[in-house]
């Protein structure tokens, strides 16, 4: 069987592959890369990508793919688009910051001033700080990028059809797989973690639902709502539910040390990288 993964970054796409390829003898699981990149002679194998413009991964380069490599199965993970902006943020400086320190302690500054005082500073601010090109960036450039990636989102979903299946990050969460196990004609892997020698273990944070409520400020939702709800409708979450905390907590082990554990993965992740290069040259003289 050869089942295909596609979803935004951050929606839960890469526990998702391993979970799917546990449930099925002699599954190899990938994840990432150009799309076809992996396609092999394979007894099962699961692929997993995600949709992100700015590296060039479009909906259009998948449709041209899928037109032309057959999978057994098709999975759309969806997410909370508010949970997943804040993950995104977060997950910002996973490669590191270099060439980048002074944008990176401006960020970082304000993750701390958020946590100490959660309604001190708007998350749509913190957000100017992310930015891959110019920073700080205009609201309206914050804004205008998660408008076009929805609206992109929004069209693709809606062109799906009855072979592919939609599936909640929020399901995965709480461990509701009934309807994605029927579709899929086999029961997933319900405990199946990634692997840690993969390197892709760092991206695991909190594993949480609704995270956003305690970083969203009012005026974030007045700013968010009309861009999210075309989404949070198509996908079949509540869309009147906007309620943010009362009493928001910001903690540190998920946000700023959440941060600095990414820098600190990086490291080892680069010394596991050349140790297993020079084991594979050794192994080759012996």
């Amino acid at each position: 069987m050869k089942i295909f993964i596609l979803g935004v970054g951050k929606s839960g796409t890469t526990a998702l592959v391993y979970k799917v390829a546990g449930g099925l003898p002699n599954c190899q699981a990938f994840s990432g890369g150009q799309p076809g990149k992996y396609v092999g002679e394979y007894e099962n194998a699961v692929y997993k990508h995600t949709y992100e413009e700015r590296k060039g991964k479009s909906f259009d380069l998948y449709r041209e793919h899928l037109a032309k490599e057959h999978y057994d199965r098709k999975i759309w993970m969806a997410r909370d688009p508010r949970d997943s902006a804040v993950s995104r943020m977060l997950y910002r400086w996973h490669k590191g910051h270099r060439g980048n320190k002074k944008q990176f302690k401006s960020h970082f500054k304000r993750i701390l001033k958020k946590e100490q005082d959660p309604r001190s500073i708007s998350f749509c601010e913190i957000c100017r700080y992310t930015g891959h090109n110019e920073w700080p960036r205009s609201t309206e450039d914050v804004l205008d990028e998660e408008r076009s990636r929805y609206e992109n989102m929004s069209k693709f979903v809606k062109t799906l059809g009855d072979d592919w299946f939609l599936f909640k990050y929020e399901d995965m969460v709480a461990n509701h797989f009934s309807d994605l196990n029927a579709y899929l004609g086999f029961e997933v892997d319900q405990d199946g973690e990634v692997p840690v020698s993969t390197g892709k273990a760092k991206v695991v944070r909190k594993k949480a639902v609704g995270d956003w409520r305690h970083w969203f400020t009012q005026e974030d939702v007045d700013l968010f709502k009309p861009l999210y709800l075309p989404y949070l409708e198509i996908i079949g979450y509540d869309c009147d539910d906007w309620s943010i905390s009362s009493k928001p907590i910001i903690e540190p082990q998920y946000s700023s040390g959440y941060i600095q554990n990414l820098q600190k993965r990086k490291n080892m992740d680069a010394v596991r990288w050349v140790k297993d290069i020079i084991k594979r040259r050794l192994f080759k003289k012996a």
